[in-house]
């Protein structure tokens, strides 16, 4: 992976989980403000009610807190989905931009290239792209290819599926693929932020 690429993948990840921080402190303090709420209903039907009332309203405080963690799981589980969800539109927008700046876009795919070549064995590969980017790079291709991949041959193919940009790299026998393309590279980045996103919630459920 190239130095530039990995400088953006960072910047990605460091964006996404201050997104992810600013929506478990909105989570954070609506669960401290349900907690509040039943300690002082709690606190009422002590004070307001007789002894022989104390296990009615003992009983029904047990049913509201249960009542209280079903709604709470059930909104971590949207607020997990809506984080993920955020986090990614907002890594889309960015490869989006990316694909306007040609240099930049030139070195990532280059570096895309570059990474998938050491993951796969000796022999001549195929690197397929979207036909907006097979045209625009064709020209230049032998140069990006020789940076990329010193001595090794690198074809150009047309990606049979839709991309919006990267590059899927193939052997000539088709075996072995590396998939690279921005739908591919989201789709591993979305399950390590729904991880995180999950392991963020889950210890400040405990610490609380």
């Amino acid at each position: 992976m190239s130095q530039h690429t990995e400088k953006l993948e960072g910047l990605l990840a460091a964006q996404a989980m201050a997104l992810a921080d600013q929506h478990l402190h909105k989570a954070r303090e609506a669960s401290n403000q349900v907690r509040q709420e039943l300690q002082a209903r709690l606190r009422k039907l002590e004070e307001g009610e007789e002894q022989r009332y104390q296990l009615e309203a003992e009983r029904l405080c047990r049913q509201i807190i249960q009542a209280s963690k079903l709604r709470m799981d059930s909104e971590h589980d949207r607020l997990r989905w809506a984080l993920a969800q955020d986090v990614l539109a907002e890594v889309r927008k960015r490869l989006e931009q990316l694909t306007q700046d040609a240099p930049r876009y030139r070195q990532v795919l280059q570096g895309y290239l570059a990474e998938a070549a050491q993951a796969m064995p000796e022999g001549e590969l195929v690197a397929e792209l979207n036909p907006r980017d097979l045209d625009a790079l064709r020209p230049n291709w032998a140069a990006l290819a020789s940076q990329a991949v010193p001595g090794r041959k690198v074809e150009l193919a047309p990606l049979p599926d839709h991309a919006t940009g990267g590059m899927r790299v193939r052997s000539a026998d088709g075996r072995l693929r590396v998939d690279n393309t921005f739908e591919g590279r989201l789709a591993r980045v979305q399950d390590e932020v729904l991880g995180v996103i999950m392991d963020k919630l889950f210890n400040q459920d405990a610490a609380a």
